[in-house]
């Protein structure tokens, strides 16, 4: 699979910047010319917004989503010709219901996509994440990261089918799906699915959901820290590392603020 660090850090000097967001019920059409090279931030997803990205053949975007507000009914729908990069991050810390629907499909010989997901769910949060990736040509490869938190009484869904069609050999494809579960009145599920229709390729997926680590939460408390304090530490050690697609140092610094008021 190709090196995210080499699309996204080693070029940061040719990328073109922008800051959008999205109103209730808005779409919104971002194209990538061919051989550009972009980033996006979102600072604001909302209720039924739609999303519509065309990448062009031999085009990155780096898409940086910070999610405060409900979105629930949202949709992104990615479509990459040959050669063409995507990376994504999501950072969410939204309240309520929410139900996010992604699409990524990979249409071009070569193209390359990585998906990257923190949620935090809280209090009565109903929140469900359904990630698809299709695989339409040969020498594809993608990556679906989702990570969550679960407290209090809490729902998170994390589910979404990685697809390879028939034609598209030599592609690989991967799902991470973990959730950490912190009361015993949360419902956390995970629903990783495979599609696929060709051989000669690389397909695999990892589900797991489980309570926070007893013996992480001993050795913090065993060093002077109260229960809720090794908590929020945790945590912080699940979810930051999604800072690492925020290229602003302010909103980095919104994002720990986030964990903390949320925890």
């Amino acid at each position: 699979m190709k090196k995210e660090t080499l699309l996204f850090e080693s070029e940061l000097i040719k990328f073109e910047s922008r800051t959008i967001s999205l109103s209730d019920n808005e779409q919104v059409q971002i194209s990538v010319n061919e051989n550009d090279t972009n980033r996006i931030f979102i600072s604001d997803f909302s209720c039924g917004s739609i999303l519509n990205i065309s990448l062009k053949e031999n085009s990155k975007l780096q898409l940086s989503f910070l999610a405060k507000h409900n979105f629930d009914k949202s949709e992104i729908n990615v479509n990459l010709e040959k050669d063409a990069c995507f990376a994504a991050y999501f950072a969410d810390f939204s309240e309520d219901k929410e139900k996010l629907k992604v699409t990524i499909n990979l249409n071009g010989e070569g193209s390359n996509a990585v998906w990257h997901l923190a949620s935090l769910s809280a209090n009565r949060d109903n929140k469900e994440f359904n990630v698809n990736i299709n695989h339409f040509a040969s020498q594809t490869s993608a990556l679906s990261d989702n990570y969550g938190v679960c407290k209090d009484q809490s729902k998170v869904v994390f589910s979404g089918c990685s697809a390879i069609q028939k034609g598209s050999h030599k592609s690989h494809t991967r799902q991470n799906s973990k959730i950490m579960v912190f009361d015993e009145n949360c419902d956390a599920i995970a629903r990783p699915l495979l599609k696929i229709d060709e051989k000669d390729i690389e397909a695999s997926h990892g589900a797991v959901v489980g309570r926070i680590p007893e013996d992480h939460l001993f050795y913090l408390t065993s060093r002077g820290l109260d229960e809720s304090e090794a908590k929020r530490l945790i945590t912080y050690g699940y979810l930051k590392p999604i800072t690492r697609g925020f290229f602003d140092e302010s909103v980095r610094e919104e994002i720990v603020k986030l964990i903390e008021r949320r925890m």
